[in-house]
């Protein structure tokens, strides 16, 4: 049995020594070398190994940045935060068992700022505090002018660290009391928000549909234009990555120094004769020459050393032949017009790859519903089909699960996607030098190769890329095709957490929506809803059903103006109608702030008013003649029938049903019309004209 010297510290059972390894409890990531994982005495903790999302920003502890007074104790509390998972205190409201790594380290600032006020109070230890000092920091923060946000992290953190008293050695301990009583931290700045509704604003319909039509047309357009000399450029870029020196590579984080590049040339020159590639070429006035340009890129090195005339020479004179423009596009696809007029380099391509790849996230991201951080690690190979079931199937790692449910593949329960999603993996697939789709880096850079099959692009480069995407579209292509302009949204930029919410909000309100030839957003929905996405702990179910809250009291209230102004209604259950809008829930002002809650108000039957295309249903499961399941909370419009009891007829329903019978007396009129289907248009035509005559003022509500 080890026994902990005098110099040592005890937390939770877990006897830390300055060599004992932070991330002791934690699950790691399998690419990780757990001998150069940080120990306690290191000066800064690398917390990346436990964090499964690889797109994550470096998540890095600067200890330096502490008081020097209280540095150990915090240091032993944030050991407690990492390695504390079984019965993990939890704060007010907390959703997880314990803590997650982003979590701990987005809420160290605030800790840092109560360390740094018990510095300046002259407190060298936790256990020195009083509940007259916790008083006095509640005071502090509360008069700070920052927002109500920060100041109720602020509180939370002191919370936090007296909840895990118990955990820490005696010095590290606040006093007995819990800080602030019992009054939550939100409630002590007055912070009043929503805490569980997704907050995060759609995108506008007028500058999604066009945004997508922008992605759609560079996936399917731009890129099929530029792939055969982007694949070019890539293989000699690929073998001048894998056949340079040690140097070669330091120069990229250094400075250029010509014996280095020569060096490059001459290692690149056999290994493009053993894969029978040619050297890049432009004509000039003194005959054919390597493109400076173009080749300068693939070779990696710069402009210069191609230009220089012994290097020519070392080209011009080692066997491989000058391809020319075999760098450059100079065939461009029309929409309305060409979205090019003139040749495509390698300088403006490198940037253009760039923009297919944002389309492709933006397709990928937006018509899958998956989160942006699944989106950003997906892999090679990750799309399947299966043919007996004519489904498109995407594998990949869920976020915001357990890791044993983190793996998502057909043989578990995939993502189901569109051919638009398959059509955009196949480009990324061409276009990335690892098994990474989205690696990071920029396109060519020495850092897209060497993290390619590693580390993925951050959601914050993606955001960065999506708004240099449609400034590029809108001032380079739309203007060219005719395509339209991709307005400015009102809530801000465009940023990936936002398609989410976006794709559920058209699902909701735009189900026979147009996306792509015949793929319309119900479509979509089924897809979605068929693979894992369409499981309660994916998330997007919830998304699905907030939006289908807000589209129902918009209508209701809709629907409430319209009755109070006269407006019409009959049927069988046309009385339940003005009752249930009468005792209809009150929207305006209310702030959600609990699933729960949401699904008190989603049970509430004045939302059981649906509007179909022909009559309105006032739903109730019971009289229902579409009902066939017990679990069927909504109406089956496949399966209504007009002889139905929860039928009502509003005016615009009316108008709509005249519409109709004016069709159907046309198609009945149809010379040699079968005789089983003019019977069957003109039983229709009558069931519908009973509705239209039963629904003039004075007549029976039946």
């Amino acid at each position: 049995m080890t026994v902990p010297s005098e110099l040592d510290s005890v937390v939770a059972n877990i006897i830390v020594t300055p060599k004992s390894v932070v991330l002791q409890s934690r699950s790691l990531r399998t690419e990780i070398n757990r001998t150069q994982l940080s120990v306690f005495n290191d000066t800064t903790w690398d917390l990346d190994p436990a964090i499964p999302d690889r797109h994550s920003p470096s998540s890095t502890l600067h200890w330096d940045i502490y008081p020097p007074r209280l540095q150990t104790s915090a240091k032993l509390y944030v050991f407690a935060l990492l390695n504390v998972l079984d019965d993990a205190p939890r704060l007010p409201f907390a959703r997880s068992p314990y803590p997650a790594i982003k979590t701990i380290y987005a809420d160290l600032p605030f800790l840092r700022e109560f360390l740094r006020w018990l510095d300046k109070q002259d407190i060298t230890s936790f256990a020195d505090v009083t509940s007259d000092h916790l008083n006095s920091y509640r005071l502090h923060v509360q008069q700070l002018t920052h927002t109500t946000a920060w100041r109720r992290r602020g509180l939370l953190a002191v919370q936090r660290l007296h909840a895990y008293r118990d955990y820490l050695p005696e010095h590290c301990r606040l006093p007995t009391p819990q800080p602030f009583g019992s009054t939550t931290a939100a409630r002590l700045v007055g912070d009043r928000r929503p805490a569980v509704i997704n907050r995060t604003p759609r995108i506008d319909a007028d500058v999604m549909e066009p945004l997508l039509s922008a992605a759609l047309f560079t996936v399917s357009t731009i890129a099929k234009d530029i792939t055969v000399v982007t694949l070019r450029l890539l293989a000699i870029r690929q073998i001048a990555q894998t056949v340079a020196s040690d140097d070669r590579h330091l120069l990229a984080r250094d400075f250029y120094r010509w014996p280095t590049l020569i060096d490059q040339i001459d290692r690149l020159i056999p290994a493009m004769i053993e894969n029978n590639l040619p050297v890049p070429a432009v004509r000039t006035s003194q005959g054919l020459m390597p493109d400076a340009i173009g080749f300068s890129v693939a070779a990696w090195v710069d402009r210069d050393t191609v230009l220089n005339t012994a290097v020519r020479s070392r080209l011009m004179d080692s066997g491989l032949p000058l391809k020319q423009d075999w760098l450059i596009v100079r065939k461009f696809t029309a929409l309305d017009r060409p979205w090019r007029n003139r040749p495509l380099g390698v300088s403006e391509l490198v940037p253009i790859i760039r923009h297919v790849v944002t389309a492709c996230f933006l397709v990928i991201a937006y018509l899958s519903g998956i989160r942006t951080g699944e989106a950003l690690n997906l892999r090679r190979g990750c799309i399947t089909r299966d043919k007996q079931l004519g489904l498109v199937l995407m594998s990949g790692e869920q976020s915001k699960t357990t890791p044993e449910r983190r793996k998502r593949s057909p043989a578990t329960i995939p993502w189901v996607v569109t051919n638009e999603v398959a059509d955009a993996v196949a480009v990324l697939e061409a276009i990335t030098p690892g098994d990474l789709l989205f690696p990071c880096g920029k396109i060519c850079s020495s850092q897209w190769y060497e993290s390619a099959s590693l580390k993925p692009r951050t959601p914050g480069k993606v955001n960065v890329d999506l708004r240099e995407f449609v400034s590029w579209f809108n001032q380079k292509i739309a203007s060219e095709t005719g395509h339209p302009a991709i307005p400015a949204d009102p809530d801000g930029d465009i940023s990936a957490p936002r398609l989410r919410r976006t794709l559920a909000w058209h699902i909701v309100r735009r189900p026979n929506g147009i996306i792509a030839g015949a793929t319309q957003y119900g479509h979509v929905r089924t897809q979605v809803m068929q693979g894992y996405a369409g499981l309660a702990d994916a998330g997007f179910t919830g998304d699905l059903n907030f939006e289908a809250l807000l589209l129902r009291a918009e209508q209701l209230h809709d629907d409430a103006e319209r009755l109070r102004l006269g407006e019409h209604i009959s049927g069988p259950a046309a009385e339940t109608y003005r009752a249930r809008l009468d005792h209809r829930p009150q929207f305006a002002g209310t702030a959600i702030t609990s699933a729960a809650q949401l699904h008190r108000i989603e049970r509430n039957s004045a939302l059981d008013i649906h509007h179909g295309t022909l009559l309105t249903c006032v739903y109730r499961q019971e009289t229902a003649a579409c009902h066939d399941r017990s679990d069927q909370t909504d109406p089956n419009w496949a399966r209504c029938r007009l002889s139905c009891g929860n039928i009502a007829y509003t005016d615009r329903d009316v108008a709509a049903v005249r519409k109709k019978l004016a069709v159907l007396s046309e198609r009945a009129a149809t010379p040699l019309l079968p005789t089983p289907l003019r019977t069957r248009l003109e039983q229709r035509f009558q069931q519908l004209s009973v509705a239209v005559h039963n629904h003039e003022p004075g007549r029976s509500e039946r």
